[in-house]
């Protein structure tokens, strides 16, 4: 057998996969951070029969040329992102994935965005770094002896104690949009905080809200009640849109919403008229309507809300986890078994052999 690895792999598992692979070709991303070109991955398949990759274009055309490729792994969540789907079963390719690869990275991510907006942790961080305006003052109870008193701040009202206070999490009520891989490892970090988990998601089964300890109720309950609100559903039809502006107004004014998931799931002009007329109290946003977002657009002009590059599913550990699923599901295959994770199980019965 000849592999074609771009894809980021983790050396042990490599090392695992290679006495079972037979010839090994590493090119792409993975060894440059720079993906190849629709006519490098022509070039680069030429008698390939199984291609792992990540983020290399995989497309009609190319699958079409490459009459030896047998099998493809696409470590991503959606291999949909870079591979024709249609086209490789079509021909008779089955197509593996890596569904919940990023699940803890942007899980744990959720969770920091929620404590550093609630407690005002990116504004104050700001100020006392890139500005006097905590440093170069004079309080009312600072003056005197107390002057002198350098292991306290200031009591004073305009002090970062009382300007930066912000809720704990504890006891508070997270809803999710969206209880799947990522929703249900948000659910477990938010249940270790103490916090109450409602979920809006009508596929998920009853067990496994049972083992998560989550709620499921109607979306506009869960808007009424939730403390902080999650996004953490995937982008269909069904749920673009769906945090409508109908669903922030019933938000509480002292809520937040968290947005680590897709911007075409939020109104996204709702949310900021929320955000500068105290309809909520902030927001975590790690995802945008346009990447990267326009310097003269209004959330960057508003102190209650935290931006972040789309950031949350870029760990150091997801190679690791995506290089162990794309692995096992390699050793199934060649053992002549159906992997576990494949996006077109109905081509495995009449694959290309």
């Amino acid at each position: 057998m000849k592999t074609l690895i771009t894809a980021r792999f983790d050396d042990r598992q490599f090392t695992r996969l290679e006495p079972r692979l037979g010839t090994v070709k590493r090119a792409g991303f993975g060894q440059t951070q720079r993906k190849l070109s629709g006519s490098e991955v022509v070039r680069a398949l030429d008698g390939i029969e199984l291609f792992i990759l990540e983020f290399e274009p995989v497309t009609r055309e190319i699958l079409v040329s490459s009459s030896s490729l047998k099998f493809i792994i696409c470590c991503r969540n959606e291999p949909q992102a870079n591979v024709d789907l249609a086209t490789a079963t079509e021909l008779g390719i089955p197509v593996a994935h890596t569904p919940g690869r990023n699940a803890v990275s942007v899980a744990e991510y959720t969770m920091g965005m929620m404590i550093a907006i609630a407690r005002h942790i990116h504004l104050a961080h700001h100020l006392l770094r890139y500005t006097e305006e905590l440093t170069q003052i004079n309080y009312d109870d600072k003056l005197g002896r107390n002057r002198l008193i350098t292991s306290e701040w200031s009591m004073d009202p305009r002090a970062p104690f009382a300007r930066f206070k912000g809720p704990e999490l504890a006891g508070k009520t997270l809803g999710l949009v969206g209880c799947g891989a990522i929703g249900g490892e948000i659910a477990k970090r938010a249940r270790a905080f103490g916090m109450r988990v409602v979920c809006a998601d009508p596929l998920i089964n009853e067990t496994r809200l049972l083992e998560l300890g989550v709620i499921r109720l109607d979306l506009t309950t869960v808007a009424r009640e939730s403390d902080f609100l999650a996004v953490a559903a995937k982008v269909t039809a069904s749920t673009r849109g769906l945090v409508s502006a109908e669903v922030i107004r019933l938000m509480k004014p002292t809520a937040y919403l968290i947005n680590t998931a897709r911007a075409a799931i939020v109104d996204n002009g709702a949310l900021c008229n929320a955000l500068q007329n105290g309809g909520l109290a902030g927001a975590a946003l790690d995802v945008y309507e346009e990447e990267p977002l326009p310097s003269a657009h209004p959330l960057r002009k508003l102190d209650n809300v935290l931006l972040s590059p789309h950031l949350a599913g870029a760990s150091l550990d997801i190679p690791k986890t995506h290089s162990r699923m794309a692995a096992d599901d390699v050793i199934r295959y060649l053992q002549g078994d159906q992997p576990r994770h494949l996006a077109n199980p109905e081509v495995w019965g009449k694959r290309r052999r």
